[in-house]
């Protein structure tokens, strides 16, 4: 029996200890403790840094996706609670499942914001780092926000994660010795090498487009049709002023004709206005369209018993 023991008791011993959990760290954007800031000051700070750990590999769970799954009442005890208490930040950790509850600190000043961040052990609240700034101007705040994450993340998976594991020696390559400097009488003269012989060729110009040497047609019809479509309006506008100041002591004369009048204006000015916009758009398009490829021909010749040929093969403009 006692032999039995002291087997069991030496295999414990001999167990490896528990590894650490595998896998990116789960963080929690928690509500941030903001003094004096801005809301849309607030929501592109914690936008800003949830693309931020993502993009240093941590998984970010962000506070809107946690209490949206809570009861009203709750939901409002869980973001009103103290950001800087130990239960409130066990509450948070406990509700999201994340390894980390990372908590933003905006406190606008006379000298500008204090801004940092601060990332506490989720489990019991225990702060794990913090990094601050202070007299931050507004326009800078999301690089002191950076800055914060720079020095906070990587002390955050080390407490989670450990250090990275040292490559084994194996895969270290041996130093290699730099290979000896020949001496001078080793060095074989040089050896004069003829140039080869310069052959000019014509660098291809690409052509303008042709669709832009006429962009000026529909473009000037368009000004010239939306003139036109002004006039109109006016004079349609005029009708309906006419109209409108008519009374019963003043009344206007013929007013069925100043209606058909009206209208018809009202009619020609959308069409021309609409012929002249569109004219515009056209001349702009033309004038935007990509040159024309340069010009490829290559001449050919071949000679027969029966006569000979000359002529012209590749691309066109």
């Amino acid at each position: 029996m006692l032999i039995t023991l002291v087997a069991v008791l030496s295999v414990v011993a001999q167990a490896p200890a528990a590894l650490p959990p595998q896998g990116p760290v789960s963080v929690l954007i928690a509500p941030p403790d903001a003094t004096g800031a801005p809301s849309h000051i607030v929501e592109f700070a914690q936008g800003h840094l949830a693309e931020q750990l993502e993009s240093r590999g941590l998984r970010v769970i962000r506070i809107e996706n946690v209490t949206r799954k809570l009861p009203a009442a709750r939901r409002r005890a869980l973001l009103r609670c103290k950001r800087t208490e130990a239960p409130c930040l066990k509450w948070l950790g406990t509700a999201s499942k994340a390894e980390v509850v990372l908590v933003t600190e905006l406190d606008l000043k006379s000298g500008g914001y204090r801004a940092g961040v601060r990332s506490h052990l989720a489990k019991d609240g225990t702060l794990i780092a913090k990094h601050f700034a202070d007299d931050v101007p507004q326009d800078t705040l999301l690089d002191a926000l950076t800055q914060a994450l720079d020095v906070v993340v990587p002390d955050t998976q080390r407490a989670l994660r450990g250090l990275p594991p040292a490559p084994p020696i194996d895969d270290v390559p041996p130093p290699t010795r730099p290979a000896p400097r020949p001496s001078v009488k080793d060095v074989p003269p040089p050896t004069e090498v003829a140039a080869p012989p310069l052959v000019e060729t014509a660098p291809a110009v690409a052509t303008k487009s042709s669709a832009r040497r006429w962009a000026w047609l529909p473009a000037a019809g368009g000004v010239a049709l939306a003139g036109v479509g002004t006039v109109f309006y006016l004079k349609a506008k005029d009708r309906y002023d006419t109209l409108e100041q008519a009374t019963v002591d003043a009344p206007v004369r013929d007013s069925k004709a100043l209606v058909s009048e009206g209208k018809q204006a009202q009619t020609v000015s959308r069409v021309t206005l609409g012929l002249g916009a569109a004219g515009l758009i056209a001349g702009a398009v033309m004038f935007l369209w990509p040159d024309d490829a340069p010009a490829q021909a290559v001449p050919s010749a071949a000679v027969s018993s029966g006569g000979a040929m000359v002529g012209l093969s590749g691309t066109w403009p």
